[in-house]
């Protein structure tokens, strides 16, 4: 099971170490961290990131969304990068209709926003050595489409990918139900709720996506600018030695 953070104010934060390989062994704590936005943190809380041996902080938001709060760690320019997954020029192309679930969604941003998305994880593996946190705004989709590639390449079943990413719910759910309690139209509730789930399947299929679509998520990430070496590096950091 993952490891969670408590780092107030944070959410969704978790250490992904400690997950089993498919060929033995299990992936390495403190070498990726996982959460939702920063800008919640209370100086205990940017304390306990700083302590918790964190080298490099990607921000998976957008620019103008990363600019509507102020993120404690933006100005640090040793540790902080903006890496947007979400290509700006590109959303025009989206299928809203098509896009019937939230699995629907994954499956079109990871080939709509494949070399921003591939980006990010090229900043995983370019990162120092320590422990890198990949976080977005609630820590569940742009983080949990990287993080999922991310632990297959280090070879993690599919299952216990999901499992990881299914984890979110707990610590999002208390902010979830006052959002859907806020909302009469029991349609609308019931669409928001499927949107702010996250269920297994979700992640499973969107990893299917992407196999049938590049042949390997491997394959994927090399098609969209990844190096070998990088690939490789990105690979070394997750597992456990």
């Amino acid at each position: 099971m993952p490891t969670p953070l408590s780092w107030p104010d944070c959410r969704n934060a978790r250490d992904i170490g400690g997950l089993p390989i498919v060929t033995g062994g299990q992936t390495r704590t403190g070498a990726l961290i996982r959460s939702d936005s920063l800008d919640r943190l209370t100086a205990e809380g940017v304390a306990m990131v700083r302590a918790a041996s964190v080298r490099r902080i990607i921000d998976l938001r957008g620019l103008e969304e990363s600019r509507e709060v102020a993120h404690p760690f933006a100005t640090d320019t040793e540790i902080y990068r903006l890496v947007p997954l979400i290509d700006p020029a590109r959303e025009p192309e989206r299928d809203k209709p098509a896009e019937r679930s939230l699995g629907d969604i994954y499956k079109s941003s990871i080939v709509r926003n494949a070399r921003s998305i591939v980006e990010g994880l090229i900043t995983i593996a370019d990162a120092p050595d320590g422990a890198v946190l990949v976080h977005c705004a609630v820590g569940k989709d742009r983080t949990g489409m990287t993080v999922a590639l991310a632990l297959s390449v280090a070879g993690v079943a599919d299952e216990v990918i999901a499992e990881d990413y299914a984890f979110s719910m707990v610590g999002l759910q208390a902010d979830h139900d006052l959002i859907l309690a806020a909302i009469d139209d029991e349609a609308r509730r019931k669409h928001i709720a499927e949107r702010m789930g996250c269920k297994a399947e979700t992640i499973l299929v969107t990893l299917t996506h992407a196999r049938a679509t590049y042949g390997s998520i491997e394959e994927y990430l090399l098609g969209f600018g990844m190096t070998a070496g990088q690939l490789d590096r990105l690979r070394t950091r997750l597992i456990e030695a």
